[in-house]
């Protein structure tokens, strides 16, 4: 298991964990303005290191409302889309709530190993 983290502008951000052949996003949805436009997105580094570690999906998990959306790294390559919304963030890719599935929640365990894209 390895948390991975983001560097931009020398400012350390948590983007999700590697967990098996998952990466998991917890955050609340609320504060996700993407989330209310029916989007979610991240960093595009954390789509290249999913590829390059054989993760086969992704979880974004709301820890507040212990909820859960999954979808296959095949399907959420067919179907992202690229942008920038803040300059401070690079170049990140979003994917349409339409493509997830509910999932199952569960909370990750707290992990030390970390990484930084």
């Amino acid at each position: 298991m390895i948390a991975i983290y983001t560097d931009i502008n020398g400012r350390k951000t948590f983007l999700g964990k590697h967990v098996n052949n998952t990466i998991i996003r917890e955050f609340p949805f609320r504060t996700s303005v993407l989330w209310q436009n029916k989007n979610i997105g991240f960093d595009i580094r954390l789509l290249k290191y999913a590829k390059d570690n054989d993760v086969r999906s992704f979880v974004f998990a709301d820890s507040t409302k212990k909820e859960s959306f999954k979808i296959g790294i095949k399907s959420f390559d067919k179907h992202y889309t690229l942008g920038t919304v803040n300059k401070n963030q690079g170049e990140q890719c979003y994917i349409s709530k339409d493509w997830l599935n509910r999932a199952e929640y569960k909370k990750t365990p707290y992990i030390k190993k970390e990484v930084i894209l």
